[in-house]
């Protein structure tokens, strides 16, 4: 940050005191003062942008650290700035880029000119010295074109998403479900409900863009996981849900899970950004630096209210059907996160079944461990699990462990299964069982 314009400074300083030496001892005459009169003005303009970076440095470092401060203590401040100050540290990051490069090729010009004025007396030389660094000009351009390229894109994100949608049509009986747990979570119905098989269950307002189908689904998504649908009981699947919904129930609640999700996005511009497959010039690494520092501090602040929000969908999700049964759904998604992981690894034809063959003869395990085990999904914030439970006061005991690592049963494998049926076959769908709120004292 301060290494690179304090380097060009010194090259152009030099670059000056060579034509201030040559125009004192009066040598050169004719057109070649007029000459040296161009390369002092080159030598010149290069200094001062290269301070003009020295100074933006520090001051775009202060300013971030101030506003990543004030988002720590003020979650309106977190909610209302963060896409602000993001898309300042990319005018920023193209503007100081931009000085480096002026500075940089001011300086390349004065070479090239010294050296073919000098060709016969060794200026061929610095010729070839001025290749390399045209190369790391042309690096720094490319860089201003991905910063460009990706600030522009967030102002409008979207999430590629591997999964089918489904609509009301498809499955009227999975929707008059979810209705249900929207009511009883005192929160809206969502726009959209989308299942797949490599995510867990979230919900998002971010516009999402399904995979291989290309559609874009614009408002609020339910994502449902096959994986977990056929190995959780249908009670268990509500209070998850029940938590997903809870997300939505307030306005502060559905801005932080946007939040959550548009700092996820800023994550994955930052390393397209690096362009992690080579090693970034030494002009491209002040921004990539600035860029990591930015997500660095704003993650605490955004985890810190992420967290928070999160707590409250807990409580949301215990009030479907009560506090130890979330638990209980909350640690049996823990124990079967890592087998589903493996087998998503291993790429089956068929990973339902897959999963239901391998717990057959693999049983959950679940212990004390999974206290600091934190759910991921795309946009996570989640807390300790132990955390969570201590929030709802849920003890882990024995039976709880029990409970949510039995034997998968045929209930939990099927009951999804016919609660999708076509709408032609309504007739035979079971009944929707009955949910039980618990209110909070």
């Amino acid at each position: 940050m301060l290494l690179l314009p304090l380097v060009l400074m010194a090259w152009a300083s030099l670059q000056s005191g060579r034509v201030d030496d040559v125009l004192r001892e009066a040598q050169p005459i004719g057109s070649d003062h007029a000459w040296l009169r161009v390369r002092q003005v080159l030598a010149g303009l290069a200094c001062w942008l290269a301070l003009a970076a020295l100074v933006a440095g520090p001051a775009t470092w202060l300013k971030l650290r101030l506003d990543a401060w004030r988002a720590l203590k003020s979650r309106d401040f977190l909610y209302d700035r963060l896409f602000l100050c993001w898309r300042a540290l990319g005018h920023w990051l193209v503007a100081y880029t931009g000085l480096l490069l002026g500075a940089l090729a001011l300086s390349l010009l004065y070479e090239l000119s010294w050296g073919w004025s000098h060709f016969k007396a060794g200026g061929g030389f610095m010729l070839l010295v001025a290749v390399p660094l045209v190369a790391v000009l042309w690096a720094g351009c490319l860089l201003i074109g991905r910063l460009r390229q990706q600030w522009h894109a967030l102002e409008s994100p979207s999430l590629a998403l591997l999964g089918q949608r489904i609509g009301r049509d498809k499955a009227p009986a999975l929707w008059a479900w979810i209705e249900q747990l929207a009511t009883a979570s005192c929160a809206p119905v969502p726009d959209h409900v989308v299942v797949g098989i490599d995510q867990s269950f979230f919900v998002t307002s971010v516009d999402v863009a399904l995979q291989p189908g290309g559609d874009l689904l614009c408002g609020r998504t339910l994502y449902l996981p096959l994986t977990y649908l056929s190995t959780l009981s249908q009670a268990e699947t509500a209070s998850i849900i029940g938590h997903e919904l809870g997300h939505f129930s307030r306005r502060d609640t559905e801005r932080g899970s946007e939040i959550g999700a548009q700092f996820s996005l800023m994550c994955l511009h930052l390393a397209f950004i690096r362009a992690e497959d080579a090693d970034p010039a030494w002009i491209e690494r002040p921004a990539i630096w600035m860029t990591q520092r930015f997500l660095h501090y704003f993650q605490l602040a955004v985890h810190h209210w992420g967290r928070a929000q999160e707590l409250v969908a807990d409580r949301a999700g215990s009030n479907i059907g009560g506090e130890r049964l979330f638990c209980q759904a909350l640690l049996r998604v823990i124990a079967l996160d890592g087998e589903i992981q493996t087998l998503l690894a291993e790429r089956h034809s068929n990973l339902i079944q897959a999963l239901a063959d391998h717990l057959s003869h693999t049983p959950l395990r679940l212990n004390k461990a999974a206290l600091d085990h934190a759910i991921t999904h795309p946009f996570d914030t989640h807390p300790p699990t132990a955390l969570r439970l201590q929030q709802l006061g849920v003890t882990l005991d024995e039976t709880l462990l029990a409970e949510a690592t039995r034997v998968l049963t045929e209930h939990d494998r099927q009951w999804f299964r016919q609660l999708t049926r076509p709408a032609s076959s309504t007739a035979t769908q079971p009944v929707l069982p009955p949910i039980s709120t618990v209110q909070e004292a």
